[in-house]
């Protein structure tokens, strides 16, 4: 399920850190819907949420290692979901805000919704997709025992398929009922023109990989990433595709 929010914001200055004030939006959104599922998602540990953002900056904008300023004081925020009834659910709760303005977390901006569309997905009938990066993928090796640390991994170090890979089995150890680590461990990546870029999210910066690529494997597969996005920390604006 693809979800296309076209938001406005009150002020056109925005902070470079602008993925967690919009996942503030995001959950006080929930918090007002429904509360149990609030809780779900947000106050029972690290639980996985199977929600994958990335967000479009209408022109004209300028983006500098301070801040960011948005002369259109609009933007757009693209979610996916391979689970159904949870983008209803972001649907309903993001709906219950259209036209209205709340306030952006700890800044003196404001943001408010103006439109909610369902975008039809695309069907994945071959074994090889040429995707675009949406989102900048962020490849994680959660509390290196080495290190005491995460440690991330970009296109251009020789881990970074590996740990890819590694992870995914992990996710989808009981997703489809049976052992897919033959089928992860077929996939294959074809780079076109990816390149190391650097994020600040929650205040720290992190390696992570932009551009286009072909990946290739069981339809299954490339049809789960598509929707469920690649790699770490998907919930929090990262690792979210589209079909070129």
């Amino acid at each position: 399920m693809r979800i296309k929010i076209e938001l406005e914001t009150e002020c056109q200055e925005l902070p470079i850190d602008y993925r967690r004030k919009f996942i503030s939006y995001v959950k006080s959104a929930f918090e007002n819907y429904n509360q149990d599922l609030y809780a779900t998602l947000y106050e029972m540990g690290s639980s996985p949420k199977s929600l994958c953002f990335s967000i479009y900056f209408v022109p004209e904008v300028e983006i500098r290692k301070d801040g960011i300023t948005l002369h259109s004081k609009r933007f757009i925020a693209w979610f996916t979901t391979p689970d159904i009834l949870m983008g209803v659910h972001l649907i309903n709760a993001i709906m219950a805000r259209r036209n209205k303005w709340f306030p952006l977390a700890d800044s003196d901006n404001k943001l408010r919704t103006r439109s909610i569309i369902n975008v039809q997905e695309q069907s994945i009938n071959t074994n090889a997709v040429h995707f675009k990066i949406l989102s900048p993928i962020v490849i994680r090796d959660h509390y290196n025992g080495a290190t005491e640390k995460d440690w991330y991994y970009t296109f251009e170090d020789s881990n970074f398929e590996k740990i890819w890979k590694r992870n995914l089995k992990a996710e989808l150890q009981n997703k489809f009922n049976r052992d897919v680590s033959s089928d992860i461990d077929g996939l294959q990546i074809k780079p076109i023109n990816l390149r190391k870029t650097v994020v600040k999210n929650y205040g720290i910066y992190i390696p992570c990989t932009i551009g286009n690529f072909i990946l290739a494997g069981e339809r299954y597969l490339l049809d789960y990433l598509y929707k469920a996005g690649i790699g770490s920390k998907r919930s929090l604006g990262f690792g979210c595709l589209d079909i070129v």
